[in-house]
């Protein structure tokens, strides 16, 4: 017998998962996707009435698609805003460092 654990890819899509096995596979924090599942921006299925004893679960497509949310950003590469000639700033950066040497406070 296997001692690894099934990937996500190998998992049947009807087999529902907890969610800390989700964070084992996922390498995000369980608190992060317990907080996602409860804000209701992450996906999940919950099973049982009421608020007693309520259990979250998640079916590997609902996985695949957190993992897909979640590499959308890290992909995309960080765009270097120009530094801009502000006239008003520049006064205002002068006038702080004025009021520095004085002692006054700044509003």
């Amino acid at each position: 017998m296997n001692d690894q654990p099934l990937t996500l890819s190998e998992m049947a899509d009807d087999q529902p998962l907890t969610l800390p096995e989700v964070a084992a596979i996922t390498g995000l924090s369980l608190r992060s996707i317990e907080r996602g599942c409860r804000a209701g921006t992450i996906e999940h299925t919950t099973k049982g009435d009421g608020t007693i004893k309520r259990h979250r679960l998640m079916y590997p497509p609902q996985v695949r698609k957190l993992l897909a949310a979640r590499q959308v950003g890290a992909t995309k590469p960080v765009e270097v805003v120009p530094a801009v000639d502000d006239d008003l700033a520049a006064a205002r950066a002068a006038t702080r460092r004025m009021l520095a040497r004085t002692g006054r406070r700044v509003a």
